[in-house]
């Protein structure tokens, strides 16, 4: 395998491929969703929690937003992980062993991501690398020691230290114990869901964020100490109470590392390899150059001519939003939507605003081209007459792609799962393929999966803010949804979204995330 492409190509859905997989999940050897450092010294977070009383559409369009002025403390750094990165609740049926859900959502709800923490003169703690073991709401010490500066220069920091650091990092082996060889594809997906989480808890704290996903792989593995484990790092989101700026051809190599721990517990008896993974993720770290990116133009091939423009987004302000604690931790996936409720137009707008936010990132530069281009199946929306619709998000505006009843072939095209059908509409994000692989070498092919899940991730915030919900879909028919929407040759499908009015299953109780920990503004 040569190029990501043949990665994509070769993990693509057809019904053909679907109907010969005989694939089965070992549940006697699915992987331990908690990763623990055995022997590291453990340090309980704070039980009280900093003050968020913002809402969401005030800390994403980043309005009035007042920097924090209070020193950060073990309280900020409890409030910024519970609030993106920890359990939200437990669920529990009948004969069944209960299973978690998290803050940020993830593919089969197998959570790969891990949390790394670095920190810099923080009152309270002190400076080291931290791992978050979210089963119980703490840190694990991986070592001690002022070991930001280091990594701020590694990532190409050109402002201050800042006193945080967060790494991303990766299991592989947890999505691909139900995904297969797919599941390259859902642990990016997932890493961009976990980006947008930690931008909304830490813009409700006053922190502004930057993402950092240009990096030397081997050399960060290295000097992080993850070389000997099975996690990968992904992405680090700087956070600090001024914006942090990162420059791309100030990125050092350091020699040595920090002599973390590298025990780890084991996840499954087994783990499966998978060739394609490995390949893939491979190919997607070599092509990573230190100096600055390829420039392309920023012109990208756009579908078949449209209709008419529908309406301009900056007019949607939803009626009725839920406070942000709220909001972040009542976030749920749906397994059922109810198939009749209406969107109120200014619901759905104001959705489509959310779309329309850049990521503020080290790798994309201002006046380059969206990476994902959503295209919507709209089945019940005030206002808005069923059909296909393109989102410009460059221009804040909606197209009218095609009209009709669409919630036949929205379901089929997501693997004949009801909910793309029975929401008020559902969502298929394409991306700039051949752009994002021009300009970033393989290593594009995470950026427009991180892209499509930081989007999903405003989905899922923006419908459970005005009353709704949402849900990720991983499985769909790729080469189909193409040939539907007559997308060009050079875009790929990478994700799936719904919203609606969620059903709830009866049978299936819900129990506090923690024995010993609560907030309790969360339930208001």
């Amino acid at each position: 395998m040569k190029s990501i492409r043949e990665y994509h190509e070769a993990t693509k859905h057809s019904w053909e491929k679907l109907y010969q997989d005989n694939h089965t999940l070992d549940w006697s050897n699915q992987p331990n969703p908690f990763r623990a450092y055995p022997g590291c010294s453990r340090i309980a977070l704070d039980s009280s929690f900093e003050k968020m009383n913002d809402h969401l559409s005030k800390v994403w369009f980043h309005q009035n937003i007042t920097p924090r002025s209070e020193p950060i403390t073990p309280a900020t750094i409890s409030t910024l992980l519970y609030y993106s990165m920890a359990i939200s609740a437990w669920k529990s049926y009948r004969g069944i062993e209960p299973w978690s859900l998290r803050v940020n959502p993830s593919s089969g709800d197998l959570h790969p991501t891990e949390t790394h923490i670095y920190t810099h003169n923080i009152l309270g703690i002190l400076n080291g690398a931290y791992h978050y073991f979210v089963k119980d709401h703490l840190l694990e010490q991986r070592a001690v020691g002022d070991i930001a500066p280091s990594l701020w220069k590694m990532l190409g920091g050109a402002s201050p230290v800042p006193p945080v650091i967060i790494g991303l990092n990766t299991i592989f082996w947890r999505e691909a114990w139900k995904y297969q060889s797919r599941a390259l594809r859902y642990c990016y997906l997932d890493l961009g869901h976990a980006m947008a989480a930690i931008k909304v808890a830490a813009r409700g704290l006053g922190f502004s964020v930057t993402f950092i996903g240009g990096f030397s792989d081997d050399a960060l593995r290295q000097f992080l100490c993850f070389d000997k484990t099975d996690e990968y790092p992904l992405l680090f989101v700087a956070v600090d109470i001024q914006q942090p700026v990162v420059g791309m051809n100030l990125k050092e190599i350091q020699k040595g590392d920090i002599h973390a721990s590298i025990r780890i517990n084991r996840l499954s008896d087994e783990r499966v390899e998978y060739p394609l993974i490995d390949t893939g993720h491979a190919l997607t770290s070599s092509n990573y150059d230190v100096g600055t990116s390829r420039r392309y133009s920023s012109r990208v091939n756009q579908p078949c001519k449209e209709d008419v423009q529908v309406i301009p987004m900056n007019t949607g302000t939803p009626a009725h939003e839920y406070p942000l604690r709220w909001t972040i931790r009542h976030r749920r996936s749906a397994v059922d939507f109810d198939g009749k409720t209406t969107m109120p137009n200014a619901t759905f707008l104001f959705l489509m605003r959310l779309l329309c936010a850049s990521l503020h990132s080290d790798y994309l530069r201002s006046g380059d081209s969206p990476l994902i281009i959503p295209f919507l199946y709209v089945h019940r929306v005030e206002g808005i007459e069923r059909g296909v619709y393109r989102l410009d998000r460059a221009a804040g505006r909606l197209f009218l792609h095609s009209r009709g009843d669409v919630r036949t072939v929205a379901r089929e095209l997501s693997l004949n799962q009801g909910i793309a059908g029975d929401s008020a509409f559902a969502v298929s994000f394409i991306s700039n393929f051949d752009y994002a692989l021009q300009k970033y070498g393989d290593r594009g092919y995470r950026y427009i999966h991180f892209e499509a899940g930081f989007l999903g991730h405003a989905l899922y915030l923006g419908a459970t803010a005005t009353g709704y919900d949402g849900t990720g879909i991983g499985a769909f028919i790729d080469d189909e949804v193409h040939t539907f929407l007559k997308t060009p040759a050079s875009q790929q499908v990478v994700y799936h979204f719904t919203v609606g009015k969620r059903v709830d299953d009866p049978r299936i109780s819900t129990l506090p995330s923690y024995a010993n920990v609560h907030d309790d503004e969360e339930d208001v």
